[in-house]
């Protein structure tokens, strides 16, 4: 990738300094196009009716990270922003949603220095070329010890804005202001931050705890239906692997997303916070108990590398799920029911047929791929086979000899596995 063609192209011009505490506003040629469609702002009237602003509180190991949500809650964020005290702010931005930034950085923009970096939020420009792209904008930009690195965005986005925190000036803090709900309700919550290297997904990374998480659910409400449902995969991921109780409270926030997304968000929030906090707790780097999030995404991972963009991380996860299941059952650990719970719950996302999304495949470069998977190392694993998140019954993961949720499997297993999904028909 050549220098900057990760950086996406401005609709207006921004000048370097942006605005400052000195100025009440952002002079009129500098703003952003901040309209917004009908149905987003009678989505934003039902949600800011519906949700004050919430505080919780995220234990991740020693880390007390502060996360706050609500609707139409600029000012919220903001004074929770305000609190951290910063010399100024760089604010990496998806392209995609500059339109919900305005406000935020026009508030903070009365108390600091504000420098927005607008990125393309494509899978193939999440690699270190784009972390230094950052770190050196941000440099150039007058960035300090003092300064915060805020990431508005999707997963991508915070990936790439969390690793460039913990490596400008050895780390400066990080505030996580996730726009789409698997950023929102499962990558956010962690202290991972990771692009992806040539040989595969996020295999180049560091843990940093953010000082702060804020969502607005107004933001959430203007991701298409498909993108909304394919990302809430991971929280049916939750259902699955960790809290099978919770699946009627899955069932019924999907139900809710059309006319009470309020209702819906919560629910979501809810079900990702519970499902993670207890073991962020006591496994803050996911490399025990925790690596049970991990299911799905050794195929899911192999599948978005090969697709290089073309598929959304919810879909391959999704995908990468239903692999998993077929593999477990395949090798004599997961019953014929809970494998069917598998194809019903995840039939909700409204995926395309089987056939259709994954007869493109090529099955050599899916091997490729999970030869290089990032969590080879957590267990002893022959050269062909692949670490992978495997359930006995929902809720209980296979676990080695001493107790971790991940088993090797040979990779002509998983393949195997994976052409089983493709040959169904629909789910």
């Amino acid at each position: 990738m050549r220098r900057g063609a990760a950086f996406a192209a401005r609709p207006t011009p921004w000048p370097a300094r942006y605005w400052n505490a000195r100025s009440t506003s952002a002079p009129r040629s500098h703003r952003f196009n901040c309209a917004v469609p009908a149905c987003c702002s009678q989505a934003s009237g039902r949600l800011r009716r519906e949700a004050p602003m919430h505080d919780g509180l995220l234990r991740i190991g020693s880390a007390a990270v502060p996360y706050r949500y609500g609707a139409d809650c600029t000012d919220g964020l903001a004074e929770g922003i305000e609190a951290l005290g910063l010399g100024s702010a760089i604010v990496v931005i998806d392209e995609a949603v500059q339109s919900h930034a305005e406000p935020l950085l026009s508030r903070l923009g009365q108390r600091m220095q504000v420098r927005p970096i607008v990125i393309a939020g494509a899978e193939q420009h999440k690699r270190l070329s784009l972390v230094e792209e950052v770190l050196d904008r941000a440099v150039a930009e007058g960035a300090d010890r003092t300064s915060a690195i805020l990431a508005m965005g999707g997963g991508l986005v915070g990936n790439v804005a969390g690793l460039a925190a913990s490596l400008l000036f050895r780390g400066v803090r990080l505030v996580h202001l996730p726009t789409t709900p698997v950023a929102a309700f499962d990558a956010v919550l962690s202290l991972k931050q990771g692009v992806n290297l040539r040989s595969g997904k996020n295999l180049c990374g560091a843990y940093t705890a953010p000082a702060m998480i804020g969502c607005d659910l107004t933001w959430l409400t203007t991701i298409p239906r498909r993108g909304l449902l394919t990302g809430i995969a991971e929280m049916a991921k939750n259902v699955l692997a960790v809290v099978p109780g919770r699946e009627r409270d899955f069932e019924e926030a999907l139900a809710n997303l059309p006319d009470r997304p309020v209702a819906a968000f919560t629910t979501l929030f809810e079900l990702g916070f519970d499902s993670k906090a207890p073991m962020l707790r006591t496994d803050p780097n996911e490399k025990k108990a925790a690596l049970v999030f991990e299911y799905g995404h050794t195929v899911g991972h192999a599948l978005e590398s090969v697709a290089a963009g073309a598929m959304s991380h919810g879909e391959a996860v999704a995908w990468g799920m239903l692999t998993a299941a077929e593999a477990s059952a395949q090798l004599g650990h997961l019953g014929d029911a809970d494998l069917k719970r598998h194809y019903r719950l995840l039939s909700h996302l409204e995926l395309p047929a089987p056939r259709i999304a994954l007869e493109r495949f090529d099955l050599e470069s899916l091997a490729t791929r999970l030869r290089s998977d990032n969590k080879r190392g957590h267990i002893p694993c022959p050269p062909e086979s692949a670490p992978m998140v495997l359930l006995r019954r929902l809720g209980e993961p296979v676990a080695d000899g001493d107790g971790m949720p991940l088993i090797p499997v040979s990779i002509g297993t998983a393949l195997d596995a994976f052409e089983k999904v493709t040959a169904t028909e629909e789910l």
